[in-house]
């Protein structure tokens, strides 16, 4: 299944993300060690990435075009930028994410920066999905994962909710 993030504040902007949110020994590694700019853990992640090699970057196993993405260092955003998080949809599977003024300016920078690029989106410290931005994002976006199971889906949209408590 697929999951979608856009920005609802430009109709255009919809980009599909197979956001995927499995158990603890099933997802996406970097091809190194620790990939964080920090120790700290985060939920979820937007970082830079590129079908090219960049120097300080990290190898994933996710592939555009039969190219590995490398990820960035530095998280753009976190959860600790989201002001809001909204259920939505058929059974609550969707999600709106309304980011604060310093996620709003990350985002915005970083899908600025990215455009006809990936956007890796790290979930529990696992590269999840890279989606080529098409437009820049600003302060809301939509995730949806209907391959997740509805107690998957719940917890991810549980300790996202209380990381903005």
């Amino acid at each position: 299944m697929k999951t979608w993030i856009s920005d609802r504040s430009h109709a255009v902007a919809r980009v599909l993300i197979p956001l995927l949110l499995l158990s603890g020994t099933v997802g996406c590694q970097t091809d190194g060690a620790h990939h964080g700019g920090d120790d700290e853990h985060h939920i979820l992640e937007l970082r830079a990435g590129d079908v090219m090699e960049i120097q300080g970057w990290s190898r994933t196993s996710l592939v555009i075009g039969g190219n590995h993405v490398w990820m960035a260092p530095e998280i753009a955003v976190d959860e600790g930028m989201i002001a809001e998080v909204e259920r939505t949809g058929a059974e609550g599977r969707s999600l709106v994410v309304t980011l604060d003024a310093e996620g709003t300016e990350n985002l915005r920078r970083l899908s600025t920066a990215q455009l006809s690029r990936p956007i890796v989106v790290v979930v529990d410290d696992r590269p999840s999905s890279a989606p080529i931005m098409m437009s820049p994002l600003e302060t809301e976006f939509r995730l949806t994962a209907d391959h997740l199971t509805d107690e998957e889906w719940d917890d991810f949209v549980h300790r996202l909710s209380e990381s903005t408590e």
